[in-house]
């Protein structure tokens, strides 16, 4: 199984909005088949790990992280394939929340005779795909928030341009890649000049999708994003100018108006367009006014705090900046989710209270 997980991962960041899926086929304690699910549209990890095994599948194990499916989309059930197979034996992580499965493609299999078991690695299977798990269970997508600090709570200090090494912001690629679509405000893309993509986990991955908060349309319709034809969204408010709108979708950029709120863009409007383009996650970077909002307003579902060992002190700006009175967040409303030490560096994880809630059940049964 942890051969399965290994094989999963490596499609990260390629297959949205469908989940990461390894699949391994063991016969006489030996593997004999492998594969993992690539994209949308392509073969399904099952059907690539059974495909390798060849008659070697007759009377053997699939090991998989994921329920097999059991209904026609872009490729055929897996279920089926398993049984032509000769599968005697199916192994997998956890249930599948989609809705046209939750327990059927188990069922299917039961049924026919092959033995089914579930939960092996489960914690590790949610972990893997929660972006597409939150989005089966709620309809929204998935808002990691991700803040890199200084031990006094500042986005900066100094001079110093990165605050973390070079290994805590490989996990952080890691985690560009584990989600679908970036957000920053324009104030970091002009104070930075971000390239925002995922090289330090993996360099030939395609871009993730870029969304700018840009209240006022600053962003250059000459950016290099637009000139590769990369995929970014612009949120401005409804007043935005007309003429600025067209200049930029002439340059390939998508503009979204939005309401307006007190600072930028209303945040509510902007979740609800990201969950109409079936956008499963969205990865956070700031700056400081847009992880203010959003924390402020409880749109976030994780967030992830990068501590680097410095001290910026007054020079640094906070990371949480608005001026509205402090909000106490209550005991159990941030669920710790784990924390590591990364060359020096230290990651901390919390999840919002729904999100942990949910994770204790979902996934245990069809």
């Amino acid at each position: 199984m942890e051969r399965v997980f290994e094989l999963a991962r490596l499609a990260a960041g390629v297959t949205f909005p469908n989940p990461l899926v390894g699949a391994v086929v063991v016969s006489n304690g030996a593997i004999v088949g492998e594969g993992y699910h690539r994209g949308a549209g392509t073969p399904h990890a099952e059907a690539l790990a059974l495909e390798a095994a060849g008659g070697g599948a007759r009377g053997a194990t699939l090991y998989l992280n994921l329920e097999p499916c059991c209904h026609f989309g872009r490729t055929p059930p897996c279920t089926e394939a398993i049984l032509r197979a000769g599968i005697a034996r199916v192994v997998f992580s956890m249930y599948d929340p989609d809705e046209r499965m939750k327990g059927k493609g188990a069922g299917f299999l039961e049924r026919a005779g092959v033995r089914v078991e579930e939960g092996c690695m489960r914690d590790e299977a949610l972990e893997l795909n929660l972006p597409y798990i939150h989005r089966s269970v709620t309809g929204r997508p998935f808002v990691v928030l991700k803040l890199a600090s200084t031990l006094d709570g500042r986005l900066t200090a100094g001079e110093n341009h990165w605050l973390t090494g070079e290994k805590a912001r490989a996990r952080v690629h890691y985690l560009r890649a584990w989600t679908e679509s970036i957000a920053i405000g324009v104030g970091t893309l002009d104070a930075d000049d971000p390239i925002l993509d995922r090289r330090l986990f993996r360099k030939q991955l395609p871009p993730p999708i870029r969304m700018i908060f840009d209240t006022r349309l600053s962003f250059p319709s000459s950016h290099r994003w637009l000139a590769a034809g990369e995929p970014v969204i612009l949120y401005c408010r409804e007043d935005a100018p007309p003429d600025r709108i067209g200049e930029l979708e002439a340059a390939g950029a998508e503009v979204v108006t939005l309401p307006g709120a007190e600072r930028g863009v209303d945040l509510l409007s902007w979740i609800d367009d990201v969950g109409g383009r079936g956008i499963t996650s969205v990865f956070v970077e700031g700056g400081a006014g847009i992880s203010s909002s959003i924390i402020r307003r409880n749109l976030f579902n994780r967030l992830v705090l990068f501590y680097a060992p410095l001290v910026a002190g007054r020079e640094g700006l906070a990371w949480f900046g608005d001026e509205e009175p402090p909000r106490w967040l209550e005991r159990g409303e941030l669920v710790p989710r784990g924390a590591e030490t990364i060359e020096g560096d230290t990651m901390i994880v919390y999840d919002t209270k729904p999100v942990s809630e949910y994770l204790r059940t979902i996934g245990r049964e069809g």
